[in-house]
């Protein structure tokens, strides 16, 4: 039950950061494609786990285990995909190339992508507090 609570939990912020991105980003696209972009988002972080599963396990296995270990690995496996996620979504609304891709078109693109990993971060928190506040990395969160 709290596996679908979460990615039910995702797929509203998924598709609520989505709606503000097509307005935002590329303000002429209609917006009415947030749906499929919000499902395709939570999709994509699905396939992104196994990334994120190793990457975590790799660095947990080199930090060690403990609270600060987990916060740091966290931090450092999970903000640079979501950056790559995001960037992707960036890049499928407003058609960017290669270099704005890997650094942002404009400051609200870059905005929205930072905005968009917190939104993930934050979605994870119910999840977290289910583990008993044990951040679950090595553990697949989209």
């Amino acid at each position: 039950m709290v596996a679908l609570l979460y990615f039910a939990l995702k797929f509203a912020a998924y598709c609520a950061w989505m709606y503000l991105g097509l307005r935002t980003i590329h303000k002429d696209r209609n917006t009415s494609a947030f749906l499929a972009f919000g499902c395709g988002r939570l999709l994509l972080g699905i396939l992104f786990g196994a990334l994120i599963y190793f990457l975590s396990s790799l660095l947990l296995s080199k930090f060690g285990y403990g609270f600060a270990q987990n916060l740091a690995t966290y931090l450092a496996v999970y903000v640079p995909v979501r950056w790559v996620e995001w960037s992707i979504f960036a890049a499928l609304i407003s058609h960017i190339s290669f270099a704005e891709f890997v650094v942002g078109a404009s400051k609200p693109d870059r905005l929205w992508r930072v905005g968009g990993i917190v939104i993930s971060c934050l979605a994870d928190i119910p999840l977290i507090i289910s583990f008993g506040g044990v951040i679950p990395t090595g553990r697949f969160l989209c």
